[in-house]
C-alpha cells in the first residue's frame, strides 16, 4: 500500500437490528491529517425508481441498506479519491458480487463533515438479511486511494489587491500585489530590497527567484494572518520564509510542527493543578546532587520538581520551562506526609515565573527539612512522595510586537490611543480593514493625514489586537475579550476568525461566557459548540445570565427548543 492509500474495515454489531431511517456510524480514524467513518443507513420500499431501466413501472423500489463514507473536512483543501466498497457475506460466497468502485471529491464543509457517497440504493434489505448478517454483524471495508489534495488558497494576492498595495513580486508567471512597507517590517530581505538606496528599489514590478508561485502564496498567507500551514504545505513556507529572512514565519512553522506532534494532549480545565512524584533512593543523596520528576505540562507550560541535599538539609525547588513572551503569577504549597501517615510538612509562597534566557525559572527552598527529620519520619524504605499544588492567579501576556517609534521607518501613518502611539501601515491595516480602508483611502481631507485618533478602547487591547493582526499568536483567555471589542468595533474579519478558532479549541472560560461572546459578535462556529455541549435542563441553567433579555435572541430560543425537550 502506498503512503496515499488507506483501507478503513468495520464490523456493524447490531446492523440486523437497524430501523428504517435510522443509522449506524464506524468509529473515526485519521488518515492524512482526516478524520473518517463509515454510515449506514436503512431505507424503507417507496414508490419511487432509481434510475433503472431494469425495473417497470409497476414496481415499488425495494427496501434498502444504503453506505456512505464521511470525511471531516477541517482545513482548505480538496480530496480527490477512489473508493472502493466491499461488503463480506457470512459464507464468503458472495464477496466479490458485493461491491462497488467511484470516484470521489470531499470539500470543506460548514459542518466539517463531508459526505462521499457510495450508494443510497446499494442493496436491498432482503438480500442483506439472507446472505450478509451473520448474527445480526456486518462486515464491510472501503478502499481509500487518493489521487490528489488540493489545498485552497485562503488570501488573494491578485489584482484585486493592487488598490492595497504599492508593489508587485512576480514569481515566474505569477504577480503578487503586496505592501512594501509591511513586508519589510516582517523581513530584512525585503527592507533592504524596498526601502535600501538602490535602482531596483524604486520599481514597482520586482522579479523573485529560486522559489514556487504557490509556496510564495502560502508563505504570504501566514505572514498576512491566515492559518495556512499544514502538512502539505509546511515545508514550502519554511523554504521560502527561510530565503528571505522571516521570523515569524518560521517560527509559526515550528509551533505548527510541535503542536501536530502532541496532539490530543488536554488542559486541566481550571487554572490550579497537582504536581506529584514519589522519589526513590532519597537517602542516599549525596551533597549537592539533583533529583528530578518527570516533566509534566500544565496549560502550555513544562513543569518539573527537584531535589537536593544541601549539607544537613533537603531542598526542593519547582520548574516552569517559559517559551512564551508572558509572566504567570502563582500561588505555591509544597508539602511532604510522614510515612505513618499522621502529619506533614510543607511551605508556601507566591512566585512569578517568566521567560529566563537561560531556561527554566525557578522557585524553591534550599533548607525545606532537615535531614535527621526526613530520614527518621518521612523516608519509607528510601521513597519520598513530593506534591506541589500550583494555583495560577494570573497570566500576563507581554508584548509580542512592537508598533513604537522604533517602527517608524517600516509606517507610513501613526495610531494614537489615549497617550499611546502605535507607527503601522496603512495600505495593510486598509487590506484587512473595510474601517481602516476608508479612513485611509477614500478621497477625504483627513485622509492625507499622518496621524490619527482612535477612541472608545484602551491601548493594551490595540495592541494585542495589532499583534493578531501582523501574524503573532497572542490570543488567550486574558486577551481574547478586548480583541473581539476592538475588532468588531474596527470591522475586521481575521481578528474575529483568529479569536473564535481560539474560543472553539484551545480557550478554557466557562460556557456561559463563552455563549456570551458567540452571541455578541456572531460567532457560529462558537455558538454551535458551546449548544452541543448543552445536554441538561441544568446545563441550560449554567448559561442563562440573571436577566435572559440581555441574550442573543436565536440562541434563548435555541435554549428554549432544548428545555422543552427534556421534558
Amino acid at each position: 500500500m502506498n503512503n496515499r492509500e488507506f483501507t478503513l474495515k468495520y464490523v456493524f454489531e447490531n446492523a440486523g437490528k437497524l430501523e428504517e431511517y435510522f443509522e449506524l456510524d464506524s468509529p473515526e480514524e485519521e488518515h492524512f491529517g482526516v478524520n473518517w467513518k463509515i454510515n449506514i443507513q436503512r431505507f424503507p420500499e417507496v414508490q419511487q425508481f432509481p434510475v433503472d431501466s431494469r425495473l417497470s413501472e409497476d414496481e415499488p423500489f425495494p427496501e434498502r441498506l444504503g453506505i456512505w463514507l464521511y470525511a471531516n473536512m477541517t482545513k482548505n483543501q480538496e480530496i480527490y479519491a477512489n473508493l472502493t466498497l466491499k461488503i463480506f457475506s457470512k459464507n464468503k460466497q458472495y464477496n466479490d458480487l458485493i461491491s462497488a468502485s467511484q470516484m470521489a471529491v470531499f470539500r470543506k464543509s460548514v459542518d466539517h463533515w463531508v459526505l462521499g457517497e457510495i450508494r443510497d440504493d446499494f442493496i436491498d434489505w432482503e438480500t442483506i438479511n439472507d446472505k450478509y448478517l451473520d448474527d445480526g454483524k456486518l462486515r464491510m471495508e472501503i478502499h481509500v486511494k487518493i489521487r490528489k489534495m488540493v489545498r485552497k488558497e485562503l488570501r488573494s494576492f491578485g489584482k484585486e489587491m493592487k488598490q492595497f498595495s504599492d508593489v508587485i513580486l512576480k514569481v515566474k508567471d505569477r504577480k503578487f500585489y503586496v505592501s512594501k512597507l509591511y513586508l519589510s517590517s516582517h523581513s530584512p530581505y525585503f527592507a533592504t530590497l524596498f526601502l535600501g538606496k538602490f535602482q531596483e528599489s524604486e520599481k514597482s514590478e520586482i522579479e523573485l527567484k529560486d522559489m514556487s508561485p504557490e509556496d510564495f502564496q502560502y508563505y504570504l498567507e501566514v505572514l498576512y494572518g491566515e492559518n495556512g500551514i499544514d502538512d502539505q504545505t509546511v515545508l514550502g513556507i519554511l523554504s521560502v520564509a527561510d530565503m528571505l529572512n522571516t521570523r515569524l514565519s518560521v517560527k509559526k512553522c515550528k509551533e505548527f510542527l510541535v503542536k501536530e506532534s502532541e496532539m490530543g494532549l488536554k488542559e486541566m480545565t481550571d487554572k490550579e493543578f497537582p504536581l506529584k512524584y514519589v522519589f526513590k533512593d532519597v537517602g542516599k543523596l549525596e551533597y549537592l546532587q539533583n533529583l528530578f520528576s518527570p516533566e509534566e505540562k500544565h496549560f502550555g507550560v513544562n513543569w518539573k520538581i527537584k531535589l537536593q541535599k544541601r549539607n544537613e538539609n533537603l531542598g526542593v525547588w519547582l520548574y516552569a520551562d517559559i517559551t512564551k513572551n508572558q509572566k504567570i503569577s502563582t500561588a505555591i504549597k509544597v508539602k511532604i506526609i510522614s510515612k505513618n501517615k499522621e502529619k506533614t510538612h510543607s511551605r508556601s509562597r507566591s512566585k512569578i515565573y517568566e521567560k529566563r534566557e537561560s531556561g527554566w525559572d525557578v522557585w524553591g527552598c534550599s533548607k525545606f527539612i532537615d535531614w535527621k527529620t526526613l530520614k527518621d519520619e518521612y523516608l519509607d524504605d528510601g521513597k519520598l512522595e513530593v506534591e506541589f499544588l500550583v494555583k495560577i492567579t494570573k497570566m500576563v501576556q507581554e508584548e509580542l510586537r512592537s508598533f513604537g517609534e522604533e517602527m517608524k521607518r517600516f509606517s507610513d501613518v501613526v495610531l494614537k490611543i489615549e497617550n499611546q502611539m502605535f507607527y503601522v501601515s496603512k495600505l495593510y491595516l486598509s487590506s484587512q480593514s473595510p474601517y481602516f480602508a476608508t479612513l485611509f483611502l477614500r478621497k477625504f481631507q483627513e485622509s492625507e493625514k499622518s496621524e490619527f485618533e482612535l477612541k472608545d478602547m484602551s491601548p493594551e487591547d490595540f495592541q494585542y489586537y495589532l499583534e493578531i493582526l501582523y501574524g503573532e499568536c497572542g490570543v488567550d483567555d486574558q486577551t481574547v475579550l478586548g480583541i473581539l471589542s476592538v475588532a468588531g468595533m474596527l470591522d475586521t474579519p481575521l481578528s474575529v476568525k483568529k479569536c473564535e478558532e481560539y474560543l472553539v479549541k484551545e480557550s478554557k472560560l466557562a460556557l456561559k461566557q463563552k455563549l456570551q461572546l458567540a452571541g455578541n459578535y456572531g460567532l457560529e462556529e462558537l455558538k454551535k459548540m458551546c449548544l452541543d455541549q448543552t445536554k441538561s435542563k441544568e446545563d441550560i441553567r449554567s448559561v442563562i445570565p440573571e436577566n435572559p433579555g440581555k441574550m442573543d435572541p436565536e440562541i434563548l430560543a435555541e435554549l428554549l427548543k432544548k428545555s422543552l425537550a427534556f421534558d
